[in-house]
């Protein structure tokens, strides 16, 4: 009986050397990974970061080339039409897209809500 269990012990301790052989090999290639993917993460980050530089700077350019063209006539102004120009200098000066007040409104409660009197509905 024991030349059986030496055998099976030397059978396993070999696969446990393989096992824990293969979980290292499995290891170094996760790191190698892990460091590639970090190399990739800090090139987008840098990328993004010039991308973002060079629209401010873009913007920043278009907000001072309407500034410039401020003091000129409208083409659509009437000569001698002193309103037609002032309408012609507040339409340059609102910024498309963004409202002065920007308020979010809660939604109201659902009907089937309002049904139920038995539960109590409080909106913290």
């Amino acid at each position: 009986m024991l030349p059986l269990l030496v055998i099976l012990f030397v059978v396993s301790y070999g696969i446990l050397s393989m096992l824990v052989f293969e979980q290292g090999r499995t290891i170094e290639a996760q790191r190698s990974l892990i460091r590639e993917m970090l190399k990739d993460s800090t090139q987008l980050a840098t990328l993004k970061g010039k991308l973002a530089r060079d629209e401010s700077k873009r913007s920043h350019e278009k907000a001072s080339a309407p500034a410039e063209r401020k003091d000129a006539v409208p083409s659509d102004a009437v000569p001698g039409d002193p309103a037609a120009g002032a309408k012609g200098a507040d339409k340059q000066t609102k910024r498309p897209g963004k409202s002065a007040n920007s308020t979010k409104e809660a939604p109201g409660r659902p009907a089937a809500d309002m049904e139920d009197v038995r539960r109590s509905t409080r909106v913290i």
